[in-house]
């Protein structure tokens, strides 16, 4: 009784580092066909990642107009 696992255990998942060939794939493929669907990503993709790894990566690092580094002066000043 509970959730299903978020990928198969069976198969052999990537992890560590993501390659700039991963990020290009999981980019163009999101590109193309927008967020969501994060379980069967991977494999329509052509990845070897679980789709949470693929969802976390996207939310943390690839996802266009997200901001990095230190709070500007007037958001520090909001704060």
């Amino acid at each position: 009784m509970g959730r299903k696992a978020c990928c198969d255990k069976s198969e052999t998942l990537k992890r560590g580092k993501w390659e700039v060939e991963e990020d290009e794939k999981l980019i163009n493929y999101i590109n193309a066909n927008g967020e969501g669907s994060w379980r069967s990503l991977p494999t329509n993709a052509g990845l070897k990642r679980c789709g949470k790894s693929c969802r976390l990566r996207w939310i943390n690092y690839l996802k266009s107009g997200l901001k990095r580094g230190s709070f500007t002066p007037h958001e520090d000043e909001t704060i």
